[in-house]
């Protein structure tokens, strides 16, 4: 009989120190590649956009951290961070990137990226229901953004997922730049639950309730109950409602952290080293390419 492995002292066995600390590890990785990369970009006084995922790394390694070998991801827009978080090659991805026509980095788990909501939620419902087909327990985390929809559309593809308990977690994303009217009112989960889908709000800056909500999400859609929403939430102080972003998810996990003594300050500056040392070389390895 193997002897069951303890956690830490203290630690919640629902949400262990090791992916604490890992979520941590992601997110900071996570903003540093596009970080180094929006420099590149905008280096000789040219700046590019590139697609980030500044400000909403709790939201996706929440979730990526917990996906399993049959499940699909289907983005709102590709972007250096997540495809790191999902296990990109860096050398590859900072290649691709820096480019001004950026070049296509094949991901695992990572549906192919398609223009307009519409027909990327048709992607998500399609794989849906092929994983149910097929007897599979993957799930499809479909990411969104708040805006991309209206609140018929969306009340439209929900009841179609619920229709045939498709294994599918919808993740409406949080605005990270300006705030407007109603951007703290989970209506999307409201509509969700005229549908028949679980709607779930959540504040887009606690990692660790994300990953709670993600996790039972996750139980329930592999169980077979069907469809979840979950609404990310910049919930924000009336100060905060006039600044540029919101409270910085990353911040928000590393003072929780440090709270718990799950992690110490020499820990974060280790891993803040460990990640802009691995990049420089990277980036190296890049230009030899």
């Amino acid at each position: 009989m193997a002897l069951k492995k303890k956690g830490e002292p203290g630690e919640n066995p629902l949400v262990p120190n090791a992916k604490l600390r890992a979520m941590y590890v992601a997110m900071v990785e996570a903003r540093d590649i596009e970080e180094a990369l929006q420099r590149r970009v905008t280096a000789g006084g040219k700046r590019r956009r590139i697609a980030s995922v500044c400000g909403q790394e709790a939201v996706r390694a929440s979730a990526t951290l917990q996906l399993d070998v049959q499940d699909l991801v289907v983005e709102a827009e590709s972007s250096a961070g997540m495809s790191s978080m999902l296990g990109a090659d860096r050398i590859l991805l900072m290649k691709a990137y820096r480019s001004s026509k950026p070049a296509k980095v094949s991901v695992q788990r990572l549906l192919p990226e398609i223009a307009g909501a519409e027909q990327r939620l048709q992607m998500a419902l399609g794989a849906a229901m092929a994983l149910k087909s097929q007897a599979h327990r993957g799930v499809v985390v479909c990411y969104l953004q708040r805006d991309e929809l209206d609140a018929a559309a969306y009340a439209n593809v929900l009841a179609t997922a619920a229709k045939h308990d498709l294994p599918i977690i919808f993740i409406l994303l949080p605005r990270t730049t300006g705030y407007r009217k109603g951007d703290e009112t989970a209506g999307i989960a409201r509509v969700a639950g005229k549908s028949g889908v679980p709607g779930i709000p959540v504040d887009a800056c606690d990692a660790v309730a994300l990953y709670r909500v993600i996790q039972e999400s996750l139980g329930r859609t592999r169980g077979g109950d069907g469809p979840v929403l979950i609404e990310c939430i910049a919930w924000r102080s009336r100060a905060q409602r006039t600044a540029a972003a919101s409270s910085d998810p990353i911040e928000h996990l590393r003072q929780f952290l440090e709270a718990k003594k799950i992690a110490t300050p020499s820990w974060f500056r280790q891993v803040k080293t460990s990640s802009q040392r691995r990049l420089k070389k990277k980036r190296g390895a890049s230009k030899r390419l």
